[in-house]
């Protein structure tokens, strides 16, 4: 007996009768070419356009671009041979290249828009496969961004906003990985995802110091969650840090870009340092002394501590920053002993100045996104900037005059409320209880992954934070409000399957909606159903739907089989 499995073509007709002319749809009936798209796409595509259109308006209003004194070292260290590490080489490169294709950063803060709306399509598209009605999730992301606190942000010359525009990408990854655990796909971690997570997670050390913490937390936490993937996840994360960290020591020595004598890095230390000794100077060895005061006197030391902000110290005017960098060992050792000597004094300054990772209400004076009329004060105070050949690159000319306005005075506005509008904080707990609420509702801790980048830059700010700037915790915030419509997800609809597993490693075949059933599981079933002398029908359609939720296989005795027995 021969035994011939098949599946039916999806071109087929679904009945024996003959197509007639009126089943032929003619041009005139046929839906718009957009209309045609697969809902993912379009829902893509609504997304960017819309998101774009809101950018494009806080780009004419704030044309070239909003300047900060970051924003004038990268042009002068571009355009006048003093490439240093003080700044990540990588987005200093990207204003380079503007200045060289076009004579002005305007072009960059063009791509700022653009990939912070391809980045918002990319990730609702990924995200609306876990459920949720799509018009929410491009709501939520044009609302986002037509935020001034957003928008505004978008518009700075800052390596802060390649950051988080990488964020919206990794996000939308993530998305999609969970997505197709879920769905028990294979194979496990397809060769498309790993290779967009690595090129996500790889910039995100390159655009920023404290990536690299991002990186290893959203690692660690997606191996714990999402099983089956762990060596995958640890070979993405490790090449990620492995190709940064080879790029700062290897590639960009290599180039001629030097190693920045800055001391920024630095900075929180010799911070901690003063807090300690205005709280103890008499725990101070004699040795401990004599290297503090050769970079700073004794009562700078003592009285200029602040645990919320380390500029008090490092930039008075008595704090002698070259002494402090060639002395940076001898200080560093001296924080160490301090830190075994006293442990609650450095545990301490280190809450209070990462108050606003964690903290959702004010923890003292904010520093927004800056304002065009600052620029004029970072130019008088750069001396390096005003010898570069693109100096004249840093103005504020709005293309729109009418845009402007209403810009500021949106921004004017928006000042209040600071929890809601400004502290990731805020959003990181709103982002915790959706994700939650999702993996509950849909019984598969996988979905907690989608907050693991949250929890990485809330502890890369702990780890490191030298003051309370908005722009530390921008990611937290994009990406909380975000995640906000996973709160309506809705349980899993109930069949015969039973019930899903509660840890969800088993709800790869329960009552999960949107299941995949591979192919040689529907032969073996269909094998199974001509073996008991049934004439079956196995349909493995699958229909995405607007709701990303899979059909699973029917099985008909209609005696129109396309696995039969001969």
């Amino acid at each position: 007996m021969n035994l011939r499995i098949g599946r039916k073509p999806r071109t087929e007709p679904q009945n024996d009768t003959a197509t007639t002319a009126t089943d032929v749809a003619t041009d005139t009936d046929a839906p718009p070419r957009w209309k045609r798209l697969p809902r993912p796409s379009r829902l893509g595509l609504v997304t960017y356009l819309l998101a774009q259109l809101v950018l494009l308006f806080w780009w004419m209003a704030y044309y070239p671009a909003l300047f900060t004194p970051d924003s004038l070292n990268y042009i002068a260290q571009s355009t006048t041979s003093n490439w240093n590490t003080h700044h990540p080489i990588s987005y200093t490169a990207l204003v380079w290249l503007s200045l060289q294709l076009t004579g002005g950063v305007g072009a960059l803060t063009l791509v700022h828009t653009i990939t912070m709306a391809a980045g918002l399509a990319y990730a609702v598209t990924g995200l609306r496969r876990l459920g949720g009605p799509g018009w929410l999730w491009s709501a939520v992301a044009v609302v986002i961004v037509a935020l001034p606190p957003v928008g505004t942000f978008v518009m700075c010359l800052w390596k802060d906003v390649a950051f988080v525009i990488c964020h919206m990408f990794v996000i939308g990854t993530m998305a999609r990985l969970v997505a197709h655990r879920r769905a028990g796909g294979a194979p496990a971690f397809p060769r498309a995802l790993v290779i967009a997570l690595l090129v996500e997670l790889t910039l995100l050390c390159l655009f920023r110091q404290n990536g690299f913490i991002v990186v290893a937390v959203t690692i660690a936490l997606c191996i714990l969650l999402i099983r089956g993937i762990a060596l995958r996840l640890i070979a993405v994360g490790g090449t990620a840090v492995s190709i940064a960290l080879l790029t700062n020591w290897m590639l960009l020595p290599a180039l001629g870009v030097s190693k920045s004598e800055s001391i920024v890095a630095y900075e929180a230390f010799f911070s901690d340092i003063a807090i300690g000794y205005g709280k103890a100077p008499d725990s101070f060895p004699e040795s401990d002394i004599a290297v503090m005061t050769k970079v700073a006197p004794l009562t700078l030391w003592r009285d200029s501590g602040d645990c919320q902000i380390v500029d008090t110290t490092v930039y008075s005017p008595n704090f002698d920053r070259l002494a402090a960098y060639e002395h940076k060992s001898e200080l560093l050792r001296i924080w160490w002993d301090l830190t075994r000597r006293s442990p609650g004094t450095i545990l301490d300054a280190r809450i209070c100045r990462s108050a606003l990772a964690w903290q959702p209400t004010s923890s003292g004076v904010l520093v927004r996104n800056p304002t065009a009329w600052g620029l004029p004060i970072y130019i008088d105070r750069n001396p390096l900037f005003q010898q570069s050949p693109f100096r004249d690159a840093a103005f504020s000319r709005p293309i729109s005059q009418r845009a402007n306005t209403l810009a500021v005075k949106l921004n004017r506005h928006t000042v209040e409320p600071e929890w809601l509008l400004w502290r990731g904080a805020t959003w990181s707990y709103v982002a915790y209880v959706a994700v939650g609420v999702a993996a509950w509702r849909r019984r598969d801790r996988r979905i907690l992954a989608m907050a693991s980048i949250i929890i990485g830059n809330q502890l890369s700010v702990l780890a490191v934070n030298n003051l309370q700037a908005s722009r530390y915790m921008a990611a937290p915030l994009v990406a909380g409000i975000l995640l906000t419509p996973l709160l309506v997800v809705r349980p899993p609809k109930e069949d015969d399957s039973g019930p899903v597993a509660a840890d969800g490693v088993g709800a790869d075949r329960a009552a999960v909606p949107d299941q995949r059933i591979t192919d040689g599981e529907a032969q073996n079933e269909a094998a199974a159903g001509a073996g008991a002398g049934a004439d079956t029908k196995v349909d493995t359609k699958v229909d995405t739907g607007t709701d990303g939720a899979v059909d699973q296989p029917s099985t008909t005795g209609t005696g129109q089989a396309s696995g039969q027995v001969g």
